[in-house]
């Protein structure tokens, strides 16, 4: 199986970015990750990709719900337009399992699930067993 290459977070919790970040850091599981503290300034590095010689997409975003300025749902509203030439499959990260957000995270077909905070390794192995990355 590859490596996930590149992994992205988007978290107002700068806690949790160091942790997810962290854990993975010295995996053989992943390549690279970057984190966002704020959902604009990721949509910002999406809309600039083509200004950005160092732009890449990410294997998959892993996006808290509960987000200032513009929420999980929001954020995706907003990626939704943007053209890439990949559309990264996305992963809410939440503290709390609202079912009204289960079931619609189940009827997007950007998300590929929500799952509790924190992300764990097993986790980041199961899922690099399930979906096909490049």
């Amino acid at each position: 199986m590859n490596n996930f290459k590149f992994l992205l977070f988007i978290d107002d919790d700068q806690a949790s970015n160091y942790y997810h970040e962290y854990i993975l850091k010295d995996s053989d599981i992943v390549d690279e990750t970057r984190s966002f503290l704020s959902s604009s300034e990721a949509l910002n590095y999406f809309k600039n990709a083509s200004e950005n010689k160092d732009f890449k997409i990410p294997d998959l975003i892993f996006l808290d719900l509960n987000i200032p300025e513009l929420n999980g749902w929001e954020f995706l509203e907003e990626f939704n337009k943007i053209n890439l030439m990949q559309q990264p499959k996305i992963i809410f990260l939440s503290n709390s399992m609202n079912p009204i957000d289960k079931k619609s995270a189940e009827e997007n077909n950007l998300v590929l699930e929500l799952i509790n905070k924190p992300l764990t390794i097993e986790y980041i192995k199961n899922l690099k067993d399930r979906i096909d990355i490049n």
